[in-house]
């Protein structure tokens, strides 16, 4: 479900003409310095194109964060050996050089250095040489005259210091710095025409098969593209569809050509993801679990700011048609989407994913109408509500921090118990047992300290165990805990409750505020 669904979300993007669809045959690459070439291929300047960003801190203060800016360049090779990128942004790559203790050298004890250069030179150089442009010839003049050996204390170079390794580069023209390599018309041309020349052969390929997400008939992906930024995951990325062990393997296939996934299914559901991956509007980390979320619409910023005002971030109400419904959904009132700018028949997803010693994990995924499963959170904010507490709804990483104990550091909870979680807020369903479990077992273990009074019991804790308990009493056609006192109430163990509050807090007036242990 979740790569068609990615599958399709991509082509409302593309058929909105969004910005942020890379186009086929190109990948997105962070790159934080422009390398300006004279137009005889020398090093004129490396141009420092970051773009600064305020960081607010304590108080007043406030720092600069410089960040890179994005390319899109030709399709960046994911193998991890030595290997050909059209258009290189590695340092080591394009200058054959090592940064070590404060000096630079070709040296290095598998002379990856050199193979890197040389593998660069000759690939790129056979690509270019018969582009008639400034910028192409400029970058052919620099390959065939820059040798590494003879650029040991090359200022530009000396200037970058220790930046050198960990940052990439594009390429311009000195004098006119925009005039880039990359965005160059006639060297887009040619990359385009071979791209189109490899569909080709790759229509004829052996290995063509009716695609199990498109249905239609595909050369099938052989490797599936890196997907990055899960949580715990390899920085490198990892797969979510790959096959790495012969055990896997079937019917005399090989690797992915097991999957049924056709190369431009894979192309677009790992640029979708990708793309939502990089958008702090369209994921979120819960413990160890990425979650990731969706509409099928070409702009889905609207829905997706909601779920993360609102589930996940749970700032303070600044738009007053969602501050009212969150105020009638904590009295138990019916959601009404009047008055908010949203498709509530828009088709929603949520997925969690995590990672594991070989791939990406797929734990749960969810797919609902928008009004229906923005109702269900609501609903799931009602429950967990606790008079005179903070009339702001709460965050889930709220509820996973009162999961653990506040003296372990390292303790995690289990993505099985928050993928539970997660599916019972979206579906309005019963909170897993395990909620309520943990939450009283955290109530029975942990202890207040004297700064501290509320550990062993807090509005959160209280409005977990509040909530798992009305859930299924509303299943079972049960009595509600209420959020205050209910003076209608005439059950006797809600008679002798309210007694024994009363007695407890006679004896903590009586004795004061010495006084260690209590009735209860």
């Amino acid at each position: 479900m979740l790569i068609k669904a990615l599958c399709d979300y991509d082509d409302y993007l593309r058929s909105s003409g969004s910005e942020a669809v890379v186009p086929d045959g190109f990948s997105k690459q962070a790159v934080s310095y422009e390398i300006l070439l004279t137009p005889e291929g020398k090093v004129a300047d490396i141009l420092d194109i970051r773009h600064p960003e305020e960081i607010p801190l304590k108080g007043d203060k406030k720092k600069i964060k410089y960040s890179p800016v994005d390319a899109i360049l030709p399709k960046r090779t994911e193998k991890t050996s030595i290997d050909l990128n059209t258009i290189e942004h590695r340092p080591l790559y394009i200058f054959g050089l090592n940064y070590t203790d404060g000096a630079f050298t070709t040296e290095d004890k598998t002379d990856k250095a050199k193979k890197s250069h040389k593998c660069f030179c000759e690939g790129n150089l056979e690509f270019f040489e018969d582009i008639d442009s400034d910028i192409a010839r400029a970058y052919c003049n620099f390959i065939r005259s820059w040798v590494p050996e003879n650029e040991l204390q090359n200022p530009e170079l000396l200037e970058l210091g220790k930046d050198y390794g960990k940052s990439y580069y594009c390429f311009g023209l000195y004098g006119h710095p925009e005039i880039m390599l990359h965005k160059d018309e006639k060297f887009l041309q040619k990359y385009k025409n071979e791209l189109s020349a490899e569909k080709e052969t790759e229509a004829e390929d052996k290995n063509a098969a009716v695609c199990s997400i498109l249905g239609e008939k595909q050369p099938i992906a052989k490797l599936h593209g890196k997907i990055t930024g899960i949580a715990g995951g390899n920085s490198t990325g990892g797969s979510l569809v790959c096959f790495n062990d012969s055990a896997f393997e079937s019917y005399g296939k090989t690797q992915s050509f097991n999957s049924g996934v056709s190369e431009k299914a894979m192309l677009k559901y790992t640029g979708a993801l990708n793309l939502l991956l990089s958008d702090h509007n369209h994921h979120k980390y819960i413990g160890e679990m990425t979650l990731v979320y969706f509409a099928m619409s070409a702009d889905d910023s609207k829905e997706c700011g909601i779920i993360s005002d609102y589930l996940f971030d749970c700032v303070q109400e600044t738009d007053d048609a969602l501050a009212k419904i969150f105020d009638e959904a904590a009295q138990g009132n019916t959601f009404n989407a009047d008055g908010l700018d949203i498709d509530e028949d828009v088709t929603f997803y949520m997925a969690g994913l995590s990672p594991n010693s070989s791939r990406i994990s797929q734990k749960f995924i969810y797919r609902d109408k928008f009004g229906k499963i923005l109702h269900n959170i609501l609903q799931h904010q009602s429950n967990m509500a606790i008079v005179g507490c903070s009339g702001k709804p709460r965050a889930l990483w709220m509820i996973e921090k009162e999961l653990k104990s506040p003296k372990a550091s390292k303790e995690k909870i289990p993505s099985t118990l928050l993928s539970a979680i997660m599916m019972s807020v979206l579906s309005g369903s019963e909170y897993p047992e395990a909620l309520l479990a943990t939450a009283v077992r955290r109530v029975k273990t942990d202890s207040d300290e004297e700064k501290d009074h509320f550990i062993k019991l807090n509005p959160t804790r209280a409005g977990i165990i509040k909530a798992c308990l009305n859930r299924k009493a509303r299943k079972n056609k049960e009595e509600e805990i209420t959020m205050s006192l209910n003076k209608d109430n005439k059950n006797p163990a809600y008679l002798c409750g309210r007694l024994f509050a009363v007695l407890e807090i006679i004896q903590k007036k009586s004795a004061g505020s010495d006084i260690s242990t209590t009735i209860t």
